[in-house]
């Protein structure tokens, strides 16, 4: 049987400097996820604009099932301006109010195995109420932190590290949550699983009994950073959702992240990612 997927939270237009491309951390995760074998449905929020079409027939393109995507006849689909760093990184401005600010939610919720979202979804109580609703049905419920600012602090992310099984953070969020959650560290925290993750360092894994495990980054070059950590979780969902070994589930998901390293945007490469929206 194959198991099942849902995210809630942001879907949005990255807006680089010579292009605009669909996004959202968590429809990044779950293209990955239907790339590997799963069914996945988004739950979120767009206007009834042009962006939030291609946003829906993108989804759709991926083989996400957009059924649960609701329309608002008020707030814009959201953007995000991403200015691109010499070292390959980038900055965000991710605008607000947006559609996704207002999600509601399916009612009844529907059955799946694994809920994915992050802090952003938490930035508004309309969303947060969907978050944590849906959060009661899931086997899995699957935190990438996935840090914002200014769109997150202490009660935010208290809150959403609180509804998690697994928690993924890169390990400046790591230095970031330990501070704003009084904490030593993340691996700290007793979620079933923690994954940090280091860059060019590659990344820890730690679960609920103290086993640690670790992996290198690979080696690639970097056309774009969008999106690589999204495709690295959902390499360690599939593994840990279908109960693999920890340690191929780490070295799978460097895999993916890699792969995505070596092109523009974040969703996979086979699966319609370029995404392009209208410009203006």
């Amino acid at each position: 049987m194959r198991r099942k997927a849902i995210a809630v939270g942001e879907v949005l237009i990255d807006e680089f400097p010579d292009r605009r491309i669909v996004a959202g951390a968590p429809l990044h995760v779950l293209a990955h996820l239907v790339a590997l074998g799963w069914d996945a449905a988004m739950v979120t929020r767009v206007g009834d604009d042009a962006d939030g079409r291609t946003i829906v027939a993108t989804m759709q393109a991926a083989g996400i099932d957009s059924a649960m995507v609701e329309v608002d006849d008020a707030l814009p689909t959201g953007t995000t301006a991403i200015t691109l760093l010499p070292n390959g990184g980038h900055t965000f401005n991710v605008t607000r109010p947006a559609a996704w600010d207002a999600i509601v939610g399916p009612k009844p919720i529907p059955d799946h195995d694994v809920l994915v979202f992050g802090t952003l979804a938490l930035r508004d109580q309309r969303s947060r109420v969907a978050v944590e609703r849906l959060s009661s049905r899931a086997t899995m419920t699957v935190l990438d932190l996935n840090l914002r600012p200014p769109h997150y602090d202490a009660a935010t992310v208290g809150a959403a590290v609180a509804l998690a099984h697994l928690i993924k953070a890169t390990e400046e969020e790591e230095a970031i949550v330990t501070g704003l959650l009084g904490i030593e560290s993340l691996f700290a925290h007793r979620a079933d699983w923690v994954c940090v993750t280091r860059g060019s360092q590659g990344a820890a894994l730690r679960s609920r009994s103290g086993r640690s495990w670790s992996v290198p980054a690979v080696a690639t070059e970097v056309v774009d950073a969008v999106g690589a950590g999204d495709a690295f979780l959902a390499g360690l969902v599939d593994a840990l959702a279908t109960h693999r070994d920890p340690q191929a589930a780490m070295e799978r998901a460097a895999h993916l992240a890699s792969e995505t390293l070596r092109h523009r945007g974040g969703m996979p490469a086979t699966s319609g990612q370029t995404g392009a929206a209208p410009n203006g």
